[in-house]
């Protein structure tokens, strides 16, 4: 499928979570790869890091963002997808980022006319950068900086 872009147009992708959406460039994605279980790693207080993910012989951290948000994850579908995001900080020794998707996600053209901020974005998790409507759809934009940070923290 064939996205033409216009002047003050992104592409971006809507990623579904079990309940809800994050929004990002579609540039920001690689790829979307179907489900894996992943393999363990000791996480201690970080049950929101479901383990690390093969692809393309790299081990990537695959992530629940339901579970960073404070919300329950769910059971893992068929129809399970996994994003594979780019980071954004050059760190060589985690290039990208897993995020556990309930589906397949959906290519969107963002533009102002169809954007538009929700107020009361202040109590926001560290993770969340921004909390938009875009084409009538709630939607997050995640701060893949503040994930890389708190990845960062963690053991793999």
């Amino acid at each position: 499928m064939s996205i033409k872009q216009t002047s003050g147009e992104v592409r971006g992708v809507l990623l579904p979570l079990q309940e809800g959406q994050l929004l990002l460039p579609n540039a920001a994605v690689c790829e979307v790869v179907s489900y894996r279980p992943p393999e363990a790693v000791a996480s201690e207080g970080a049950d929101w890091l479901l383990g690390t993910f093969s692809w393309r012989n790299n081990a990537i951290p695959l992530v629940s963002f339901e579970t960073l948000l404070g919300r329950e994850a769910g059971e893992v579908g068929h129809r399970a997808r996994v994003a594979i995001c780019n980071t954004l900080n050059g760190d060589e020794s985690l290039p990208y980022i897993g995020i556990l998707l309930h589906s397949a996600p959906h290519l969107i053209r963002v533009t102002e006319e169809v954007i538009a901020p929700v107020n009361g974005n202040d109590s926001l998790n560290e993770v969340v950068a921004s909390q938009v409507v875009v084409n009538g759809v709630d939607a997050l934009i995640p701060d893949l900086d503040a994930l890389e940070l708190l990845l960062s923290e963690v053991k793999l």
